[in-house]
């Protein structure tokens, strides 16, 4: 099957978007391992920790946490979103919703491996015993 070579918008646009929220960067931070998050997306990651801050990209964990505001990511995607302003946030006009809670879809379920809201993740209970 021959796909179409990606357009260098769209790349741009893969590449400015949060890995967690799956949109276009909203405050982008770095963290220790150089992975970068909208802001309030790793802290609400991160938010009941106290130590052990892991990646959600490659899991690479450090004892304290640490966010730089990656200014240089900021103005890349301000400069993009200039290239292609009708699209500065997709998601809003009502797709993308949870069909329980008609949520908007922010976050990615590890063990699911699919797209959730914020009610869905807090209501979330642990593994079930095996056997």
């Amino acid at each position: 099957m021959d796909m179409a070579p990606r357009k260098p918008l769209e790349k741009l646009q893969d590449e400015a978007r949060c890995s967690i929220c799956l949109e276009i960067f909203q405050d982008p931070v770095s963290i220790h391992c150089g992975h970068n998050f909208c802001r309030s997306c790793i802290t609400q990651t991160w938010e009941e920790r106290t130590t052990n801050f892991s990646c959600p990209q490659c899991r690479m964990t450090v004892s304290r946490k640490i966010l730089r505001r990656n200014w240089e990511l900021a103005n890349m995607i301000e400069a993009a979103k200039s290239l292609n302003p009708r699209q500065d946030r997709e998601v809003e006009g009502g797709e993308n919703l949870c069909e329980e809670h008609q949520e908007p879809l922010k976050l990615f379920c590890q063990d699911d491996k699919k797209l959730i809201c914020l009610v869905c993740d807090r209501s979330k209970v642990g593994p079930l015993p095996q056997g």
